[in-house]
């Protein structure tokens, strides 16, 4: 177990955040580049499946475009 879990989990939300910034869907909620915590929790929603369908069906047929990943996704597990 680690004992600073805290710290290792701010660090990788603010990894993800950076790598994956210039996506459609975090420009869609105005991150503008944040990384912390903080700001994550007052921008971003929390959101079903259903809400990212759309996103998820662009990528399912074909747009390699940074929509949910700055990296394209190309496997979905089923």
């Amino acid at each position: 177990m680690t004992a600073n879990a805290d710290e290792v989990q701010e660090k990788v939300l603010a990894e993800i955040l950076s790598r994956n910034a210039e996506t459609e869907y975090l420009k869609r909620y105005k991150l503008d580049g944040a990384t912390d915590r903080k700001t994550f929790k007052e921008r971003i929603p929390l959101v079903t499946y259903e809400a990212l369908q759309p996103e998820i069906m662009r990528i399912a047929n074909g747009d390699r475009s940074a929509i949910l990943s700055a990296h394209p996704i190309s496997e979905f597990l089923t």
